[in-house]
């Protein structure tokens, strides 16, 4: 069986995908009208993710995102909810959280393939990223990230702030969703 549909089928088990507690974002639909949809946005996995940032450093690729944030601040965010997930993150919510509505916002996005979370919001108690960030210093350290990631042991991983306890199989698939989620703000 597929990892997604392990996990699509774990969600759909646990009945979370019946409650609606996540609104359907607006953000980045300008695009939804586009013929060819974005490699950005088929991305399956981190794998797919290195190999368009590797693209995007080796071949000077363009990225421009709708919002405030810089795509250089974007990319280098990703990476450092990819580095938390090694490292521990700086601040966590209550184990309660984490073992309920955390595990259910979890379970939801993986069903659905999509997550949607606050795209100018800083990981909590993260350091701040400039806005500055030139976008090959965030594209490495996004590859940096994903290759520390592949790397790193299971048993190694650090709980996330706000979904607790993952399988790195489960971490791959939150982190997948959390770049393909900002990478919604294509505007090229």
């Amino acid at each position: 069986m597929k990892r997604k549909e392990f996990i699509k089928r774990s969600a759909f088990t646990l009945g979370a995908t019946q409650l609606p507690l996540f609104g359907q974002s607006n953000e980045g639909k300008e695009n939804a009208s586009d013929e060819t949809p974005s490699p950005w946005l088929e991305a399956e996995d981190l794998d797919d993710y290195k190999k368009l940032v590797s693209d995007l450093v080796s071949k000077s690729i363009e990225l421009k995102l709708q919002g405030n944030w810089s795509p250089g601040k974007v990319l280098a965010h990703c990476a450092q909810s990819i580095e938390f997930s090694i490292n521990g993150y700086p601040e966590m919510k209550s184990s309660l959280f984490r073992g309920s509505v955390g595990k259910i916002a979890f379970s939801v996005f993986a069903f659905k393939n999509k997550m949607n979370h606050g795209l100018e919001e800083p990981i909590p108690g993260a350091e701040d990223i400039s806005n500055a960030t030139e976008i090959k210093v965030g594209a490495k350290r996004l590859l940096q990230a994903i290759d520390l990631f592949s790397k790193t042991a299971e048993s190694s991983l650090r709980p996330h702030f706000a979904y607790g306890e993952l399988t790195k199989e489960e971490y791959d698939l939150a982190h997948t969703l959390h770049i393909k989620n900002h990478m919604e703000r294509l505007l090229n």
